[in-house]
């Protein structure tokens, strides 16, 4: 058995949103974790999980306020981490967002596009 996280991939799916604040932090907090240990980390934004990469959301979300830490800067870090993010675009029809209502950094793929990433995930993640 290999225990080398090196080259595995882990897939994270956030279907939380903004209007959970305590609830967006984490996945991203992990996957920024696996890719400090060299394993490719993606996290999937679908469902309510969407709406937090509409430009100026983020912002809005702090999850300790006594810190000027927001789900803004987390994402930031996520992206300078080599996270990859991607959306769903069937959520963002749910949420009345166009590609120019998106965060930068962010790939739209289509639902079937999380079949083929779990397949090919070594692990997979959810929240």
């Amino acid at each position: 058995m290999n225990d080398d996280p090196e080259g595995k991939k882990i897939l994270v799916i956030q279907t939380h949103g903004i209007e959970t604040p305590r609830r967006t932090y984490s996945p991203l907090f992990y996957a920024m974790a696996a890719t400090a240990m060299e394993i490719d980390a993606l996290v999937w934004f679908t469902m309510d999980g969407t709406s937090q990469l509409k430009k100026g959301a983020a912002e809005q979300v702090q999850l300790d306020p006594t810190s000027d830490v927001t789900l803004k800067t987390m994402i930031e870090q996520a992206l300078e981490a080599e996270v990859e993010l991607a959306v769903c675009q069937q959520s963002m029809a749910l949420f009345d967002m166009t590609t120019d209502d998106l965060i930068d950094g962010v790939k739209i793929l289509g639902a079937t596009s999380i079949i083929d990433l779990s397949l090919q995930a070594d692990h997979v993640m959810y929240f």
